[in-house]
């Protein structure tokens, strides 16, 4: 389909370009071709007038003729006209009026004339255009030479702007191709675990439904992970199409985000880890709180899903050197690389797929925090170092104003 798509740009690009190219050539021969002609015109005026040959390189004739249109003078210049070609020239042209200009072609040859008349005698000036009709051959083969150049040179050209065009249309299309296979396949997991305990369940249809629980629990479970998973992808395809609209509230993100240490210390002590958290207080925000707490909760699960037995968490909330409020949050665990701290906040993205069902998660909570964040008008970059990973979360359209220094209250689970 992509080579389909790309052969159609490329035909197209490059008509439209050679037709561009044709339509350049044509316009620039009409305006040489037409420059000549008002250069050999006003010459012809200016010889009308002072009724007389002036030009000293045009190739000219000036012929007076009585009342009766018989010759009775000539003067020529650059020029050398027999009497019988005179004859026909004036047989030619019109001359009944004060002035007119045209043209002749006679024997192979092209001039072109003007008539005045003075005292019911004429006076009429030929000028020879064979300059002005090698112009029109010259043109006319350059034309040609060049739609035939342009024809081969543009192809390559198009060919590169076909290419550069349809890469970001290539990345989205294998994006979603992706994405479709990520959310069939993390959709499918569930949905098998689901009907196997139901068929189960389904298969002593006595038992009660404490001797179920083992069954009933996991469908339970698998349910609830369907329903996250849905719902991300609700969100994230409502973040695309541009439909979140925030419900902005001024509130104190400090006493928010301590409340939600507070209430993780425990989980985090019975999984043996080691968690910390330093809040500069009365840090106020303007923002929606909900899809703040919600952020905020995905990087905290992140963080004790990733962090090993006897690792350590930690959670800083300040203000940077701008005064934006800054919030990291890093856990011990296997070091990312470079290219992971990149592909991380990727939908379905994991350093370790072969964890996925052991952590719960399913690869888009990082995504959802990245896009609640950038809503906001802020941002959440990955770095590690010396086997520590960080999430650095920036949010910039903070209340900056009665910024003071406050002492850090520290807490500590061990």
């Amino acid at each position: 389909m992509h080579k389909k798509l790309r052969l159609r740009f490329l035909l197209l690009s490059w008509v439209l370009l050679l037709l561009f190219l044709i339509a350049l050539c044509a316009g620039i021969s009409i305006y040489l071709y037409q420059s000549s002609v008002d250069e050999t015109e006003k010459v012809l005026q200016t010889c009308a007038e002072s009724m007389h040959l002036d030009d000293k390189t045009r190739g000219m004739a000036g012929v007076w003729l009585d009342e009766h249109g018989k010759v009775t003078k000539t003067e020529q210049q650059h020029l050398n006209l027999t009497d019988e070609t005179i004859e026909k020239l004036v047989q030619n042209t019109e001359h009944d009026g004060e002035m007119r200009i045209g043209e002749i072609k006679l024997e192979d040859m092209h001039y072109r004339y003007i008539t005045v008349l003075r005292q019911k005698k004429a006076w009429v000036v030929f000028a020879e255009c064979s300059e002005e009709d090698a112009l029109v051959k010259t043109l006319r083969r350059n034309s040609v030479l060049f739609s035939l150049l342009g024809m081969v040179l543009l192809l390559p050209v198009c060919y590169l702007l076909t290419k550069w065009v349809s890469r970001p249309m290539e990345t989205a299309w294998e994006k979603q191709n992706d994405f479709v296979s990520d959310a069939t396949h993390e959709l499918k997991t569930p949905l098998t675990v689901i009907a196997a305990n139901t068929e189960a369940v389904m298969a002593n249809p006595e038992s009660t439904i404490e001797s179920q629980e083992r069954w009933l629990g996991s469908i339970q479970g698998e349910t609830n992970r369907m329903a996250s998973l849905v719902g991300n992808l609700l969100f994230l395809a409502k973040i695309d199409a541009g439909e979140i609209k925030l419900n902005r509230e001024e509130f104190d993100i400090s006493d928010m985000l301590e409340e939600m240490c507070m209430n993780l210390e425990s989980d985090v002590f019975e999984s043996g880890k080691v968690f910390e958290y330093e809040m500069t207080p009365d840090i106020h925000y303007n923002g929606d709180r909900m899809r703040i707490k919600q952020m905020a909760k995905e990087l905290l699960d992140n963080a004790q899903q990733y962090t090993p037995e006897g690792g350590n968490i930690r959670v800083i909330l300040n203000r940077d050197r701008k005064q934006n409020i800054r919030l990291l949050i890093s856990n011990s665990g296997t070091a990312l690389s470079e290219e992971d701290c990149v592909k991380i906040f990727d939908r379905f993205y994991r350093v370790d797929p072969s964890r996925a069902r052991n952590t719960g998660g399913c690869g888009l909570g990082l995504c959802v925090a990245k896009g609640i964040a950038e809503l906001h008008g802020g941002s959440i970059t990955a770095s590690s170092a010396n086997g520590i990973n960080v999430f650095t979360t920036i949010l910039t359209n903070a209340e900056k104003e009665d910024v003071k220094i406050h002492k850090k209250r520290t807490k500590k689970a061990t």
